[in-house]
């Protein structure tokens, strides 16, 4: 059974995985890897990717090239979302990444990677979850992706462009926050989610499913976990009260002092605060009073994907 890889390069986290995939499902995990690179850092500005953060991204693919050619991959997918969509200059990132790493990387459009973000979320948890309308959520560093299933064949979804990256680095300029840019990233998050309005019949209330970085961090850190487990993660379930004391707790400590905080990944105590005000704020726009987490998302969508299209062609 051949071993096949998929890279998500995401606007804050870069992630790898390498597996044996057959009928859909990862048969045999090989290799799993993750970076916080902040591909996103500054975009806001310019529009064009700061070299550092460029650099940085750059560095880890050139360092997953290398570890997957050790582990025997044979075929590679590699993705990337909200960032290389709006840099102006991605171009000349996706051909530095090709000469640096031997990657060819495929920027997805926003409903493209609602669809494998939906795929990764099926096979990850959807044999657990019962019938009925389910709304999946993930958050990321730059945009945030909506999709809206009963059956996972026939879907609808928006990609909205807000992410915790993104508010982090408009809103939140003092250390810890103050009250006045709490509130005004609330209302800016409640505004940016109205398209999702669209996804949901009025008077009902879906399965809310989670994934992605805020979101698996919220269930490591109300699990208090000293070392991440993404099968615990998997299935947990969060109530609204429960994040709404999270988000309190973020907001009255320091970035320094959030790090001290267990199950928190270093390298995300800055944008923690900024993706679950946003994810509550979801909540609040659908009427949802719980969540239920799952680790696996686009990275494993991704894989899947490649794997059946890569099927087809043999």
């Amino acid at each position: 059974m051949p071993i096949m890889a998929s890279i998500d390069i995401g606007s804050n986290t870069v992630r790898l995985l390498a597996a044996e995939v057959a009928e859909g499902k990862l048969a045999r995990q090989v290799l799993e890897m993750r970076a916080i690179t902040r591909l996103s850092e500054g975009l806001k500005d310019k529009g064009r990717l700061k070299p550092e953060a460029a650099s940085r991204t750059l560095d880890t693919l050139a360092g997953f090239a290398s570890a997957l050619e050790r582990a025997g991959v044979e075929a590679v997918s590699a993705v990337a979302t909200e960032a290389l969509r709006k840099a102006a200059d991605a171009a000349d990132f996706v051909k530095m990444a090709k000469e640096r790493a031997g990657l060819d990387i495929e920027i997805l459009a926003g409903e493209e990677e609602a669809r494998r973000t939906l795929m990764g979320i099926r096979a990850g948890i959807g044999a657990r979850l019962g019938p009925g309308p389910k709304l999946l959520m993930d958050i990321g560093g730059g945009s945030s992706e909506v999709v809206a299933t009963t059956d996972w064949e026939e879907y609808t979804a928006v990609s909205v462009p807000v992410g915790a990256v993104s508010l982090y680095e408009r809103f939140l300029m003092n250390d810890p926050p103050s009250v006045k840019e709490l509130s005004e990233m609330e209302s800016f998050c409640f505004g940016a989610l109205s398209p999702v309005d669209a996804l949901v019949a009025k008077g009902a209330v879906p399965t809310l499913v989670g994934t992605a970085g805020t979101i698996t961090t919220l269930a490591a850190v109300d699990m208090a976990m000293d070392v991440y487990d993404p099968e615990r993660v998997t299935g947990h379930e969060m109530e609204r009260e429960r994040i709404l004391r999270l988000l309190w707790r973020f907001a009255s400590l320091s970035k320094e002092k959030r790090m001290l905080i267990a199950g928190l990944e270093p390298g995300r105590e800055d944008i923690i605060l900024s993706g679950t005000a946003l994810l509550l704020t979801l909540m609040d726009r659908v009427g949802a009073g719980r969540i239920v987490v799952c680790d696996w998302g686009l990275r494993e969508g991704n894989l899947i994907d490649f794997h059946e299209k890569t099927a087809r062609t043999r």
